[in-house]
This record gives structure tokens, C-alpha cells and sequence, in this order.
């Protein structure tokens, strides 16, 4: 084992963290190499929808539009329902696209493409922006020391051996991650609460789903709640996904066998035994609650699974994944290349690890509510509103300067949010002088934003010469709508910056005496300079 081969930004696993991660560091200039055990992207039975807050991201990523053509247009509208059989009658509804819009905090709509095609998306576009992804490739060692990190890697196909050394390391290595083990850092929480049998099979559906239009010729994601099992509809029509939570009542061994499956599913779903069904991938997997002790050892970063490990009730862990690759990877450009200092990578932990317990929890009272009323005990948290899960969710240290009455608080309403540093930057709809109608949202994704009041056009040639002199990638809007002031919380000549994941990170109310002085102060100290 003697090649070496140098690079930044190395990133261990090619699911939605690690493809992220590769993407939104490329997105600002750096390009990573990402190695994965697999010999391609998924296949298996995960999950599937994007929600919009995810949809924002993806679309700063360049890659909305593919994931909207996966979901296909009519397939934006969702059902998550309760009932007693496949044929229904529906119980109660949980979810509903019709009713969960979060269009008054978001110009992006729900999507409902599978993670499988989701990854493959991520993929092509990763290597657009100049990752290098090696399939078929395990990491066998690493070993760090002030300088960087070295990594041993195996080709599955050759057995040929060989170094990488990297600047940084981010391990996205799944909730069993190897990388979090050989660090020696636990997960904290609940651990396994259950297993699940995942399985994907053929049929025709039609009939028992006829309640339900769109649900068997997939031009509707639905996905129905039935005692202990979970059925949803894929892109393809007469193809679908079966979770079982594997409750102990079940004989043991049940699900080892073809047979035992298909006649189980026709149990649970209230389906004749006569009604073909063609297993097409089956697999066991733990469900499991807990979040990584640590998100950073000195040059390596956990993200996605590797970080934190949630139950799949409510879909947020695959979100959470991609957005672990926003947020983090800017940080990781700003670093490597020179326009923030290495401590900005610690307030990727700060900030996200709280909202990882929140989510944890959160997914966990689903399970128990949808699934699993036996796990029930006095800890369950109650249930936040989803809106309030995907943008109300506040970062009250971190990279930030707070306002001086800041109260710590987690979340907020994003409805009536007023753009406190440490929460996202309010959803506003713009319209520009030729009316064309766009949004503030619109603007963020490339750098640093400052948005300046009305009257607030002085902050404009003080901030830029700043920025260029600091090397930090910044832009200035004046925004002259009125109600910019009240969303954003600031006066006329006031201003905000807005970090290049949608964050604001500092305002003033009014004007300064001296602006390009007083946001050079400020953007040290939250790039950490």
C-alpha cells in the first residue's frame, strides 16, 4: 500500500448526507471525493418525499427540477392515512398534502420521489459539480493528526489498497457508522426500540384501493396505516413498499421465507390469500432513536445516520440528511478555502445537534402514536406542528451574533417569525420593478446576503469592499417591499445577513455610524476569524 493521493475534502458514504455534503461543498468551490461500500447508489425500500424545506435546498443544489420530474407533477399531492385494511374505510387521516401546504412560509411544494431515485439524482449532480464518487470502495482505517487525516481504502473489485489523504473527513457511514465507532463515540437515546421487515413487492391493487384515486396507478403518494404494518405506492405504478414492525405476537422466523412474507401481507392488509403478490427485495432492518454524543473529532464530522438515527414515522430522517450536506457544507468550503477559520466547523454541532434530539423524539412519538402504542411511556413528547418542524426550528448559538433579548427558544412559528438571528430567513414575496414576481428566498444560496431596508442603500458599498477584502462571497439587496421591515424585524435603514444555508446571522435595526467597520466585526466573529 504505497499510492497516496491528496485531496480537501474526503466524504465517507454516497447516500443523501454524504451526496449532499459533496454537492453544496462543490456548489462553493470544493471539490470532494466520495467512497462508498456499495456498488451504486440504493436500491432498497427506504423512504420517500421531499418536504419544501428540503425542496428550498435542492433547489440552491441545482437538482429541484429532477427530483420534481421523479416525483412527477401529479404526484405532489399525498395521503398518510389510518385504516383497518387495505380496503379501507379510512379511519383518520394523518397527513395530507392539501392540508400540510407550507406555501406561506416557502415557495416549494412537497415532492414524492423514492430515496432511490433521490440518490441518483444527487449523484449525477454532485459529479457535475466536481465530486469524485467511488463505488465498491470500503474504508479499512483512519488515522489523524494535526495536519489532516489519512484514510486506508479497499476496491471491492481489484482488492487493491491505497491511501487518501484528505484535509477534512466527513463520515456519513449510516447509524452503525464505523467511523463514529472507531472514534469512540456513543449515541445517546433511546436505541433499538423495534425491528421492521422492509419489502417491496408487485400487485394489483387496484381494487382494494379503490377508495382512494391515484393511490394504484401512483399519480397520488399514498401510504396507509394498518395496525402494525405500513403500505405506500412507488413512482411505478403496481409497485409498492410494505414496512412490518416484527412484534413478538408474530411466530418467530416468519419473515425468512417467500412464503411466510407474502401470506403475511395479505394478513395485515386484509387481501385474499388467492391475490398474486411478487416479492421483488426483502430485508430486516432495527428501528432505532439516538444521536451521536459528538458530531466532530478534530478533523472528522459525523452527518446524516452516522450523527443521528431516528424511526422512519414522519419521514424526516432522509430530509434531515440532505440538509445536514447545506449546513455543513458551505462551512467546510469557508474553511478550506481561507474566508472562515477552523472553528466555524464546530458550530455545525452546536447548532444542529439540539435539533437532532428534537427530531428524534419527535419521529419517536409517531412511531408509538401510528405503529407501536406498547413503547408509550411518560417521555413522549407532544407532537409539533410539521410546518413548525421543517422552518421554525432556531439556532440560539453557533454561528450567530444573537439579539440582546435573545430567549434561547428552539422553535417558533415560522408564520409569524420576525427574523431573529439564529432562525431562518423569513419566506417574503418580491416583485421586481418589470413584475416579475419572486421571493426573498430566491436570493440566498451562493454566499453571504446582506438585505438592507428600504432606505438602507449606504450599507451597500462599505459592505462589499469588506467582503472582498475578507474574501467572503457576499451580496446586497435593497429590499423595498413593505412589509420587509416587520418580517425581518429591522427599521428602513436597517440590515440583515443571511448565511449561505437561509440563516440569518446577524441585524441591525437601524443604520450604523460606521457599516463597513461594524460588519467587519461581525462577520469574523461568525466565520470565526
Amino acid at each position: 500500500m504505497t499510492a497516496v493521493e491528496h485531496r480537501p475534502l474526503l466524504v465517507v458514504g454516497a447516500g443523501p448526507a454524504g451526496l449532499s455534503t459533496a454537492i453544496f461543498a462543490g456548489l462553493h468551490g470544493v471539490s470532494a471525493l466520495v467512497v462508498e461500500r456499495r456498488p451504486g447508489t440504493s436500491t432498497a425500500v427506504k423512504a420517500t418525499g421531499q418536504y419544501p424545506h428540503t425542496m428550498e435546498a435542492l433547489r440552491i443544489a441545482g437538482v429541484a427540477d429532477r427530483i420534481h420530474e421523479l416525483s412527477r407533477p401529479d404526484r405532489s399531492e399525498f395521503s398518510m392515512v389510518l385504516a383497518p385494511r387495505l380496503a379501507g374505510p379510512v379511519v383518520r387521516t394523518l397527513v395530507s398534502g392539501r392540508e400540510l401546504t407550507m406555501r406561506h412560509v416557502s415557495p416549494e411544494e412537497w415532492c414524492t420521489a423514492s430515496q432511490s431515485g433521490a440518490e441518483r439524482a444527487l449523484a449525477e449532480r454532485a459529479h457535475e459539480l466536481g465530486a469524485e464518487l467511488r463505488f465498491g470502495t470500503r474504508l479499512i482505517g483512519l488515522a489523524q493528526d494535526a495536519d489532516g487525516v489519512t484514510a486506508h481504502v479497499e476496491e471491492a473489485d481489484t482488492g487493491r489498497r491505497y491511501r487518501i489523504r484528505a484535509q477534512y473527513v466527513v463520515a456519513t457511514d449510516g447509524w452503525r457508522s464505523p467511523v463514529r465507532e472507531a472514534l469512540g463515540i456513543p449515541l445517546q437515546g433511546r436505541g433499538v426500540v423495534g425491528q421492521v421487515l422492509r419489502v417491496l413487492f408487485k400487485a394489483d391493487l387496484s381494487e382494494p384501493l379503490a377508495h382512494t384515486p391515484g393511490a394504484a396507478d401512483s399519480s397520488r403518494f399514498a401510504a396507509f396505516h394498518i395496525g402494525r404494518a405500513v403500505l405506500f405506492n412507488t413512482e411505478i405504478p403496481g409497485l409498492y413498499g410494505y414496512f412490518r414492525h416484527l412484534a413478538p405476537e408474530l411466530p418467530e422466523g416468519w419473515h425468512r421465507s417467500a412464503d411466510g412474507v407474502v401470506r403475511q401481507i395479505a394478513a395485515d392488509l386484509g387481501l385474499g390469500e388467492d391475490l398474486p403478490l411478487d416479492i421483488v427485495e426483502s430485508g430486516e432492518t432495527s428501528i432505532a432513536c439516538g444521536v451521536a454524543e459528538r458530531f466532530q473529532v478534530d478533523r472528522i464530522l459525523l452527518a446524516g445516520d452516522a450523527a443521528h438515527v431516528m424511526p422512519p414515522t414522519g419521514g424526516l430522517g432522509g430530509n434531515t440528511a440532505i440538509l445536514d450536506g447545506l449546513y455543513l457544507g458551505w462551512r467546510l468550503a469557508a474553511v478550506l478555502q481561507g474566508w472562515a477559520g477552523p472553528d466555524l466547523l464546530r458550530t455545525f454541532e452546536t447548532e444542529r445537534r439540539p435539533y437532532a434530539r428534537l427530531l428524534v423524539e419527535q419521529q419517536f412519538a409517531n412511531l408509538v402514536e401510528r405503529v407501536a402504542p406498547e413503547l408509550r411511556d411518560d417521555d413522549v413528547p407532544e407532537p409539533l406542528p410539521p410546518t413548525v418542524l421543517a422552518f421554525g426550528y432556531r439556532y440560539p448559538s453557533g454561528a450567530v451574533l444573537t439579539d440582546p433579548d435573545e430567549d434561547g427558544a428552539l422553535v417558533e412559528d415560522p408564520a409569524s417569525a420576525t427574523g431573529r438571528p439564529g432562525s431562518r430567513a423569513p419566506y417574503l414575496t418580491l416583485v421586481t420593478p418589470e413584475g416579475v414576481t419572486s421571493s426573498t428566498t430566491a436570493l440566498f444560496g451562493a454566499g453571504f446576503v446582506l438585505l438592507t431596508g428600504p432606505a438602507g442603500e449606504a450599507w451597500a458599498a462599505p459592505t462589499i469592499r469588506v467582503a472582498e477584502r475578507l474574501g467572503v462571497p457576499l451580496t446586497v439587496h435593497t429590499i423595498t417591499a413593505e412589509d420587509f421591515p416587520a418580517r425581518y424585524g429591522v427599521g428602513l435603514t436597517g440590515a440583515s445577513l443571511v448565511r449561505p444555508d437561509r440563516f440569518v446571522a446577524w441585524r441591525s435595526p437601524d443604520l450604523v455610524d460606521d457599516p463597513g467597520a461594524r460588519l467587519e466585526e461581525v462577520l469574523r466573529a461568525v466565520l470565526r476569524r
